[in-house]
C-alpha cells in the first residue's frame, strides 16, 4: 500500500493547479491522469485576465509566456435584431488569452510533473473511494494495468464535470442537460473585431467564437438538445445571427468532419464541495453552460482558495475544507447564476427575453458605467452577488426605458408583462442568493466572532449568536 500526502484525480487545468498549489505548501502530492485526448476535447479555450493573474501566482510564468495564444482584450456582442455590435473591453487595459484546448493543457501537466513533490501518472484513474472521514482517505486506482492502493490525508477530485470521484463519495448532484454544443475551425479573418471574443446574441441559436492562433479561429454553436451536423446541414437558417462571411467558413468547416467536434452543455451542481478528506474543485464542484467562458478562471481560483485555506489551517484538514467552501463560494454562485441568467437572454426566443435583450442592448449603449460592470461580471472579476441583483434590475429598467423610447432599438409595453414574467425568477433567484451572500459576511465578521468570545467568557452569551454555518 502507497502513502501520499496529497491524491489529485484529473490533469486537467483544474488538476495542474491544484497540484501546483499544494506542492508549493511543501504537501507531496501523487497526480493522477487519466490521459484523454486533449486535442479531440471541446473544452476550455478562452481564459480571463482573472485566471491569468491565478496562473503567474501558481508558479506558472514561465508556461503563460510560452503559449502561442492570442490577446483576448474583452468581448464584441452582436444582436441580430437590431442588428448591432457593441465592443465590452476588459477593465483597466487587463488582456485575456484564448489558444487551443490541448496547447493550453499538456504544457500545464509537463511543468507541474517536473514541480518538486509532485508525482504525476499518466493513464491512472481513480476506481473507487474504500474508506473516507476527517483523518484521511483510502482508496484504489490503475495504472500500467495494474491496480494499486493508496493511503492519502487528502484526496481532490479535478475530474471534469461528470466526476466520477464525486459519485464513488457518495456527493450527490444536481444535473441538467441544457443543449449541444459544435465547434469548428475557421479563418480568423472572418472575425469582425480582432483581439476579442464574440458573442452572437438573438438569433434561432446562439454562437461563441474566438482566435485560437495566428489565422485560426474557433467557433462553437449552441444547438437544441440531440441535435447533430446534419441538423445545422438542414436548417441552414440556425446560423443567420452570424456575419455573412462567418456563417459561409462555418459551412465549408462543415463539410470537413474530422474538424468538427461536438459536446454538451450541462448543469452539474454538487451538492457540497467537501466530505470527509476528499474536496472537489473546479467542474467537479460546479459547472455551467461556457457563454461566459469563465470555467478555467474558476478553477484557477479554486486552486488558490484550497491553498489558503489549508496554509491558515495546516494539520486541520475539517477546518481547511469548511474554509474553503466558504471562500469559494460567492464567486461560484455568482459565475453560475450570471452563466444561467445570459443564456436565457442570449438564446431564449419568446416575447419577455427579446424585451430582456433590448434592455442590454439599450443599457450598454447609454451606460458605460453599466458595460464595464457587465464585463466584470462576465470575466469573474466581481464575484459578488448583490452586484449582479443590482445589474440585472438595471437591465430590466432600461428595457422598460426602451419600450417607451421612440428612437430606441425596438419594443412596445405589450411586452412588459412578458418580460416580467421572463425574468422574474432568475431575479427572485440573484436577489436570494445575494441576502444569503451577505447573510454569510454578517455571519462570518460579526456573529462568529461574538459566539467565540461568549465560550471563552469575554463577551455575555445573550449576545453571542450560535449558528450551524
Amino acid at each position: 500500500m502507497e502513502d501520499a500526502e496529497v491524491v489529485i484525480a484529473g490533469g486537467g487545468p483544474a488538476g495542474c493547479a491544484v497540484a501546483a498549489a499544494l506542492a508549493g505548501l511543501g504537501l507531496s502530492v501523487l497526480l493522477l491522469d487519466a490521459g484523454v485526448d486533449r486535442h479531440k476535447q471541446l473544452a476550455g479555450e478562452l481564459l480571463h485576465p482573472a485566471g491569468i493573474q491565478d496562473l503567474r501566482a501558481l508558479g506558472f510564468g514561465d508556461v503563460v509566456e510560452g503559449w502561442k495564444a492570442q490577446p483576448v482584450r474583452g468581448f464584441a456582442v452582436r444582436f441580430h435584431a437590431p442588428a448591432r455590435t457593441l465592443v465590452l473591453p476588459y477593465g483597466r487595459g487587463v488582456t485575456g488569452l484564448s489558444l487551443e484546448h490541448a496547447t493550453l493543457t499538456v504544457p500545464l501537466l509537463e511543468s507541474v510533473s517536473r514541480r518538486r513533490g509532485v508525482t504525476a501518472r499518466a493513464r491512472a484513474r481513480v476506481t473507487a473511494v474504500e474508506h473516507n472521514d476527517g483523518h484521511g482517505v483510502r482508496l484504489r486506482y490503475t495504472h500500467a494495468g495494474t491496480e494499486h492502493t493508496v493511503r492519502a490525508r487528502l484526496l481532490v477530485a479535478a475530474d471534469g464535470r461528470a466526476s466520477p470521484v464525486r459519485r464513488m463519495l457518495g456527493i450527490a448532484e444536481h444535473h441538467k442537460r441544457l443543449s449541444t454544443m459544435l465547434g469548428v475551425t475557421v479563418d480568423s479573418d472572418c472575425l469582425t473585431h480582432p483581439d476579442h471574443g464574440h458573442q452572437f446574441v438573438g438569433g434561432a441559436v446562439h454562437a461563441l467564437a474566438y482566435a485560437i492562433q495566428p489565422g485560426l479561429a474557433r467557433v462553437m454553436v449552441d444547438l437544441p438538445l440531440g441535435s447533430t451536423v446534419q441538423t445545422l446541414r438542414d436548417r441552414p437558417e440556425l446560423l443567420l445571427a452570424l456575419p455573412s462571411r462567418l456563417r459561409e467558413a462555418v459551412w465549408r468547416a462543415l463539410e470537413a468532419r474530422p474538424a468538427v467536434r461536438m459536446a454538451s452543455n450541462d448543469d452539474w451542481l454538487a451538492e457540497t464541495v467537501w466530505m470527509g478528506s476528499a474536496v472537489l474543485v473546479g467542474d467537479a464542484a460546479a459547472c455551467c453552460h461556457p457563454l461566459t467562458a469563465s470555467g478555467m478562471a474558476s478553477c484557477f481560483h479554486d486552486a488558490r482558495a484550497l491553498q489558503e485555506s489549508l496554509h491558515l489551517h495546516p494539520g486541520h484538514i475539517t477546518r481547511a475544507l469548511e474554509h474553503y467552501a466558504h471562500a469559494r463560494r460567492p464567486a461560484q454562485r455568482t459565475r453560475v447564476a450570471l452563466a444561467s441568467a445570459l443564456y436565457s437572454a442570449f438564446a431564449g426566443q419568446d416575447e419577455g427575453m427579446r424585451a430582456l435583450r433590448m434592455g442590454l442592448l439599450h443599457y450598454w449603449e447609454h451606460s458605460p458605467r453599466g458595460a464595464r460592470a457587465s464585463m466584470a461580471l462576465l470575466s469573474s472579476e466581481e464575484p459578488r452577488m448583490r452586484v449582479m441583483a443590482r445589474e440585472y434590475l438595471r437591465v430590466v429598467a432600461h428595457a422598460f426605458a426602451a419600450m417607451l423610447s421612440p428612437s430606441g432599438p425596438g419594443g412596445s409595453l405589450r411586452s412588459a408583462a412578458p418580460l416580467l414574467r421572463s425574468a422574474g425568477p432568475p431575479l427572485r433567484g440573484t436577489v436570494a442568493s445575494a441576502v444569503e451572500q451577505v447573510g454569510s459576511w454578517l455571519h462570518r465578521r460579526v456573529r462568529r466572532p461574538v459566539y467565540t468570545l461568549a465560550r471563552a467568557g469575554w463577551a455575555s452569551p445573550r449576545r453571542a449568536f450560535a449558528s450551524n454555518r
